[in-house]
Protein backbone atom coordinates (compact mmCIF):
# COMPACT_ATOMS: atom_id res chain seq x y z
CA UNK A 1 0.00 0.00 0.00
CA UNK A 2 1.08 3.37 -0.97
CA UNK A 3 1.06 5.28 2.85
CA UNK A 4 1.84 8.41 1.10
CA UNK A 5 -0.97 8.68 -1.41
CA UNK A 6 -3.26 7.60 1.17
CA UNK A 7 -2.22 10.62 3.78
CA UNK A 8 -2.56 12.68 0.81
CA UNK A 9 -6.17 11.20 -0.01
CA UNK A 10 -7.33 11.60 3.49
CA UNK A 11 -6.22 15.04 3.72
CA UNK A 12 -8.29 15.77 0.47
CA UNK A 13 -11.00 14.02 2.52
CA UNK A 14 -10.79 15.97 5.41
CA UNK A 15 -10.82 19.57 3.53
CA UNK A 16 -13.78 18.80 1.50
CA UNK A 17 -15.83 16.99 4.37
CA UNK A 18 -16.11 20.22 6.70
CA UNK A 19 -19.46 21.72 7.98
CA UNK A 20 -20.51 25.27 7.82
CA UNK A 21 -22.85 24.44 10.67
CA UNK A 22 -23.85 21.35 12.81
CA UNK A 23 -27.07 20.70 14.99
CA UNK A 24 -28.19 17.69 16.86
CA UNK A 25 -30.90 17.17 13.30
CA UNK A 26 -27.77 16.69 11.42
CA UNK A 27 -26.53 14.15 13.79
CA UNK A 28 -29.52 12.08 13.07
CA UNK A 29 -28.95 12.32 9.59
CA UNK A 30 -25.60 11.72 9.26
CA UNK A 31 -26.10 8.52 11.62
CA UNK A 32 -28.87 7.55 9.18
CA UNK A 33 -26.38 8.25 5.78
CA UNK A 34 -23.20 6.42 7.88
CA UNK A 35 -25.40 3.63 8.75
CA UNK A 36 -26.99 3.54 5.02
CA UNK A 37 -23.40 3.13 3.58
CA UNK A 38 -22.57 0.75 6.19
CA UNK A 39 -25.16 -1.63 5.33
CA UNK A 40 -23.96 -1.89 1.67
CA UNK A 41 -20.93 -3.08 2.93
CA UNK A 42 -20.01 -7.14 3.85
CA UNK A 43 -20.22 -7.31 7.27
CA UNK A 44 -21.47 -5.30 10.56
CA UNK A 45 -20.11 -1.97 11.20
CA UNK A 46 -20.90 -0.02 14.00
CA UNK A 47 -20.92 3.73 13.81
CA UNK A 48 -21.32 6.34 16.49
CA UNK A 49 -20.90 10.17 16.59
CA UNK A 50 -19.91 12.42 19.72
CA UNK A 51 -20.55 16.05 19.92
CA UNK A 52 -18.70 18.09 22.28
CA UNK A 53 -17.70 15.57 24.31
CA UNK A 54 -21.31 13.32 24.43
CA UNK A 55 -21.98 10.41 22.22
CA UNK A 56 -25.19 11.45 20.44
CA UNK A 57 -25.56 8.91 18.18
CA UNK A 58 -24.80 5.18 18.41
CA UNK A 59 -25.69 1.67 16.08
CA UNK A 60 -24.95 -1.14 16.61
CA UNK A 61 -26.61 -4.17 14.16
CA UNK A 62 -26.19 -8.01 14.50
CA UNK A 63 -22.54 -9.83 14.71
CA UNK A 64 -21.26 -6.21 16.48
CA UNK A 65 -21.16 -5.31 20.68
CA UNK A 66 -18.42 -5.13 22.96
CA UNK A 67 -15.12 -5.74 20.77
CA UNK A 68 -16.33 -3.07 18.67
CA UNK A 69 -17.18 -0.27 21.15
CA UNK A 70 -13.80 -0.49 22.56
CA UNK A 71 -11.99 0.39 18.97
CA UNK A 72 -14.90 3.04 18.54
CA UNK A 73 -13.74 4.51 21.50
CA UNK A 74 -9.80 4.27 20.52
CA UNK A 75 -10.77 5.56 17.17
CA UNK A 76 -12.91 8.86 18.93
CA UNK A 77 -9.99 9.70 21.06
CA UNK A 78 -7.19 9.43 18.47
CA UNK A 79 -9.27 12.10 16.83
CA UNK A 80 -10.53 13.82 19.84
CA UNK A 81 -6.25 14.10 20.91
CA UNK A 82 -5.25 15.08 17.04
CA UNK A 83 -8.10 16.56 15.34
CA UNK A 84 -7.24 14.84 12.15
CA UNK A 85 -8.71 11.40 11.01
CA UNK A 86 -7.48 7.44 11.98
CA UNK A 87 -6.55 7.14 8.58
CA UNK A 88 -4.62 10.07 8.19
CA UNK A 89 -2.87 9.67 10.97
CA UNK A 90 -2.60 5.99 10.39
CA UNK A 91 -1.16 6.76 7.21
CA UNK A 92 1.43 9.41 8.20
CA UNK A 93 3.27 6.73 10.70
CA UNK A 94 2.97 4.23 8.33
CA UNK A 95 4.52 6.30 5.76
CA UNK A 96 7.68 7.15 8.40
CA UNK A 97 8.09 3.94 9.75
CA UNK A 98 7.05 4.78 13.16
CA UNK A 99 4.43 3.97 15.87
CA UNK A 100 1.75 6.22 17.77
CA UNK A 101 3.78 5.10 21.33
CA UNK A 102 6.86 6.32 19.69
CA UNK A 103 5.87 9.41 17.86
CA UNK A 104 2.94 10.51 20.02
CA UNK A 105 3.49 8.96 23.10
CA UNK A 106 -0.52 7.20 22.89
CA UNK A 107 -0.91 4.13 23.93
CA UNK A 108 -2.46 1.86 21.14
CA UNK A 109 -4.69 -0.13 24.20
CA UNK A 110 -6.72 3.57 24.51
CA UNK A 111 -5.60 5.18 20.64
CA UNK A 112 -6.07 3.19 16.98
CA UNK A 113 -3.95 4.41 13.92
CA UNK A 114 -6.59 2.81 11.34
CA UNK A 115 -8.83 4.38 9.35
CA UNK A 116 -12.84 4.82 10.74
CA UNK A 117 -12.31 7.69 12.98
CA UNK A 118 -13.11 11.13 11.54
CA UNK A 119 -13.41 14.93 13.01
CA UNK A 120 -16.21 16.78 12.79
CA UNK A 121 -15.20 20.00 11.74
CA UNK A 122 -16.73 23.59 11.24
CA UNK A 123 -15.17 25.73 8.55
CA UNK A 124 -12.72 27.86 10.10
CA UNK A 125 -11.07 24.76 11.82
CA UNK A 126 -12.82 24.35 15.30
CA UNK A 127 -13.49 20.50 15.57
CA UNK A 128 -16.70 20.10 17.34
CA UNK A 129 -16.60 16.15 17.39
CA UNK A 130 -15.98 13.25 15.89
CA UNK A 131 -17.22 10.25 13.84
CA UNK A 132 -16.00 6.54 14.09
CA UNK A 133 -16.99 3.17 12.91
CA UNK A 134 -15.71 -0.63 13.12
CA UNK A 135 -16.72 -4.20 12.64
CA UNK A 136 -14.49 -4.72 9.00
CA UNK A 137 -11.12 -4.48 8.64
CA UNK A 138 -10.03 -0.62 9.19
CA UNK A 139 -9.89 0.45 5.05
CA UNK A 140 -13.26 -0.88 4.53
CA UNK A 141 -14.51 0.72 8.10
CA UNK A 142 -13.20 4.05 6.29
CA UNK A 143 -14.82 3.89 3.30
CA UNK A 144 -17.90 3.07 4.74
CA UNK A 145 -17.66 6.61 6.94
CA UNK A 146 -16.61 8.79 3.53
CA UNK A 147 -19.51 6.84 1.54
CA UNK A 148 -21.70 8.28 4.93
CA UNK A 149 -19.76 11.55 4.84
CA UNK A 150 -20.69 11.61 0.90
CA UNK A 151 -24.46 10.71 1.07
CA UNK A 152 -24.93 13.38 3.84
CA UNK A 153 -22.80 16.68 1.87
CA UNK A 154 -25.04 15.41 -1.54
CA UNK A 155 -28.38 15.51 0.47
CA UNK A 156 -26.80 19.05 2.63
CA UNK A 157 -24.10 20.87 0.40
CA UNK A 158 -22.43 23.54 2.74
CA UNK A 159 -22.69 26.88 2.71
Amino acid sequence: MDYKELLEQSIREEETYVFSDFSRKDVWELGCALVQSASQMEGPIAVEIELNGTLVFRYYPEGTGKFHEQWLARKRNTVRVTEHSTMRIAADLKSRGVTMLEDMRLDPMDYADCGGGFPLRLRGGCVIGSIATSGLPDVRDNAALIGGLKIFFEKHPQK
